[in-house]
């Protein structure tokens, strides 16, 4: 089996399960179905309850058509399971309901349930980075085979979100912020999702680019009907042809980087072959997320204190929008969010900024889209030490320059 072999497939007047089917024939998937009475767990994405159209969860459409496939060859059972961004018991449920998920699987006749209603167990990661356990469930290592059913989305924070990010659903509910919380930086929780892959690393991936999301995903951004089914064994590949497709710079979505480091796939495009389409005739450049890490050849310090200063993003709250539902502060992983008080004149959640760690939980959970990220670099250098430093430093260097030239002339 060709692990590095990628099917790319379009999807013609909206028949996907034709293209899922026809993805996974060009990759010659069957071989994974060697015997009959498999268990098989398929990882959708369902990062909230927002419908299909929103292109925020991997489609219904696309899941039945797996399904469909899978019954072919006579499975024991097939589980739909997730865990999705929230931290609340029976928030995963009305996620399930409100993407159109639970619905597939009721007429499928599938069991669709979330990871944290299951027996859980804590995974010990070979090699770790940064991670070195998984609290997730029992039933990644009970099934005969893992399919992961992520989708296209830019992503605030790391960029892209597809195969390699969407495995962080196998993490159970309230450990997710726990997570963002203990690797604040892009780097560290970058070097986290290459940890929780290794674990939970699918032996199938089938990428849902029927609606995806640019711009400023991976719940608020602008829906893209690219109609294209990807599909292959490894994920690391996939994420970065994914790269290619959309416009992005796979040497900036630093999991890919990790999960390589870590033996886990392949980024070379060269080494990597691609079936059906060609990259060339479906590429589409994506608008890319607002706000997004920036690096540079800087001393570690330096660049430390710039990420945790300048660049710094603010959390903006459209009150004409937002319901008060309370799913913003009560999964947020630090308390910088709360519930309004009675002396604030606008009725939104408070925020803290000394509190916060940009994690972006509160934007992806957001149903009504209310809350968005900006970075006001003036602001945040003129109002820290940093820019402090850099005032001072400006003048001795002005300083240093008239000296300089009334010792010459």
């Amino acid at each position: 089996m060709e692990n590095n072999k990628i099917a790319i497939q379009k999807i013609i007047n909206d028949d996907v399960e034709s293209a899922v089917f026809k993805a996974l024939d060009l990759i010659e998937a069957k071989k994974l179905m060697s015997k009959k009475n498999m268990n098989i767990l398929i990882k959708p994405n369902i990062l909230n309850d927002k419908p299909p159209e929103r292109a925020v969860t991997t489609h219904p459409k696309v899941l039945k058509a797996v399904i469909k496939w899978l019954k072919q060859f006579e499975p024991n059972k097939i589980i739909v399971a997730e865990s999705s961004g929230g931290q609340k018991i029976g928030y995963t449920e009305k996620c399930m309901k409100g993407s159109g998920i639970l619905e597939v699987c009721r007429e499928e006749n599938v069991e669709c349930i979330p990871f944290e209603k299951m027996k859980i167990k804590v995974y010990s990661i070979e090699n770790p980075i940064v991670l070195n356990e998984l609290p997730s469930s029992e039933l990644i290592k009970q099934v005969d085979l893992i399919i992961n059913l992520p989708k296209i989305k830019t992503h605030g924070q790391c960029i892209l979100t597809c195969c390699i990010k969407n495995m962080f659903g196998t993490v159970i509910l309230a450990n997710k912020p726990k997570i963002h919380a203990t690797f604040p930086t892009l780097k560290e929780f970058c070097a986290a999702l290459a940890d929780i892959y290794s674990v939970s690393k699918p032996a199938l991936t089938i990428v849902d680019g029927y609606l995806c999301q640019e711009g400023n995903g991976p719940s608020a951004g602008d829906v893209v009907k690219m109609d294209l089914i990807l599909a292959g064994y490894d994920g690391v590949a996939l994420d970065s042809v994914v790269c290619e497709l959309i416009g992005l710079n796979k040497e900036d979505i630093l999991y890919l980087k990790f999960a390589e480091q870590k033996g886990l796939g392949e980024t070379n495009l060269k080494k990597i072959e691609i079936v059906g389409e060609s990259l060339e005739n479906v590429k589409r450049v994506f608008k890319k997320p607002r706000v997004s890490p920036i690096s540079g050849p800087f001393p570690r310090w330096i660049s430390k204190l710039m990420s945790k200063k300048v660049f710094k993003a603010a959390v903006k709250i459209d009150s004409s929008k937002c319901k008060l539902c309370g799913t913003c502060w009560s999964n947020c992983p630090v308390n910088a969010l709360t519930s309004p008080t009675n002396n604030q004149k606008l009725k939104i959640p408070k925020w803290e900024k000394n509190k916060c760690i940009s994690c972006y939980c509160c934007a992806e959970l957001c149903t009504y889209e209310a809350i968005e990220f900006k970075i006001n670099y003036i602001k945040n250098v003129i109002f820290s030490w940093f820019g402090l430093i850099m005032i001072i430093f400006l003048i001795g260097f002005i300083f240093g320059i008239i000296k300089l030239i009334s010792f010459l002339f």
